[in-house]
């Protein structure tokens, strides 16, 4: 009997010695937007080793991750190993929109807790149970756009947006945003296209004040050349997506006096010492700066996304909660994108404070005064 006991007690040593927190990572570490999901692995990883090494969630962490490659189709196969083979206990990612709309049905149905690493407001407006996010939504970039339009009198808008899920986002929130102002025309562009004068051409000839270009990647700078083309002064407002050091890179000069909600990281030396984000933004550039400004500033997103999760895990343990009501609980999480307050009804949490105006002047990003 006393062996009987004797191995009973080393078997429940056994498993709570080798107990594991999984994590299941979607990550496009190929493919078009590989510039962002090849260094999210990087942050991810690291964040794990950092919690690992101080023991935060008192069992090992381990990450499963699957290249997703950009593509919905993608995400929605590895989703499905991830919850279904690799059983992991939550999920960070996918980088696009597209893919974390893919891969709603999956979470929604194993009620696995998401950490969407995209821009698009869709996965969560309307509130999604078990997805949330980290970047900014757009309707919140876009919120602080107008606000810096209409505080420079601009009346009239000509808007320029790409046939993606992400542009009509953008345009659904510009129709919301710009009452009281006239949107003279609206044209759209694919990703693929190398020119775009026959748009910009349509914008410039109804005179607006300002064009509103609403887009991500390579293709904010085709537009920013097209239009610089053939007029070098009308303001131009990018979208937050475009606010990355490869916009600079790929425009080149075509990029001078275009204005954009970004990161605060974009301009962290301008941050007063006091902004509540500031020791959180110096801390991550002293280990990661080199590595984003090789790669993209949205990688960063990867960082705040699987840091909110591993609080939210912890809590969970400590509290006796579910990791969503963990997640829906948390307040005053300052990260690098902006100062967290998550809620049942808004599973982003960030406010127009988590985003500043810059230009690009010299080829760099400055701080905009409003």
């Amino acid at each position: 009997m006393k062996k009987l006991t004797a191995a009973i007690l080393f078997l429940l040593l056994s498993v709570s010695a080798y107990a594991e927190v999984k994590i299941g990572a979607l990550l496009a570490l190929t493919g078009p937007i590989s510039n962002i999901g090849k260094p999210s692995e990087e942050i991810v990883t690291g964040a794990i080793e950092e919690a690992n090494k101080s023991n935060l969630l008192g069992e090992k962490i381990v990450l499963v991750s699957y290249d997703t490659q950009g593509m919905p189709d993608k995400a929605m196969t590895f989703v499905k190993k991830l919850i279904k083979m690799d059983k992991v206990d939550v999920i960070v990612g996918p980088n696009s929109t597209g893919g974390a709309m893919a891969i709603m049905g999956d979470i929604t149905s194993a009620k696995m807790p998401t950490m969407g690493l995209v821009g698009g407001t869709p996965p969560v407006e309307p509130v999604r149970p078990f997805m949330f996010k980290s970047p900014q939504k757009t309707s919140t970039a876009v919120e602080k756009a107008f606000a810096y339009l209409k505080k420079k009198g601009v009346t009239r808008i000509g808007v320029v947006i790409d046939a993606t899920g992400f542009g009509q986002d953008g345009l659904d929130q510009i129709n919301k945003y710009s009452a009281g102002m006239t949107i003279t025309t609206v044209e759209k562009f694919n990703m693929t296209d190398t020119d775009m004068t026959t748009q910009m051409s349509k914008v410039l000839s109804t005179k607006p004040q300002a064009v509103v270009i609403w887009t991500v990647g390579k293709a904010g700078s085709v537009a920013a050349k097209s239009l610089r083309a053939l007029d070098k002064n009308m303001l131009m407002i990018q979208s937050h997506g475009i606010a990355d050091h490869s916009y600079l890179k790929l425009a080149g000069s075509s990029a001078e006096g275009s204005v954009m909600p970004a990161l605060k990281i974009l301009v962290a030396d301008s941050i007063p010492s006091n902004d509540p984000q500031k020791k959180t933004i110096d801390s991550f550039l002293k280990r990661y700066g080199k590595l984003i400004d090789a790669t993209s500033v949205h990688a960063i997103y990867a960082y705040d996304g699987i840091n909110l999760m591993l609080n939210a895990v912890k809590r969970s343990k400590v509290e006796n909660i579910s990791i969503v009501q963990a997640l829906e609980t948390t307040r005053n999480f300052a990260g690098v994108t902006g100062i967290y307050n998550i809620t049942k009804e808004d599973h982003c949490g960030l406010d127009t404070s988590s985003l500043v105006m810059v230009r690009v002047k010299n080829g760099k990003f400055i701080l905009e005064d409003l």
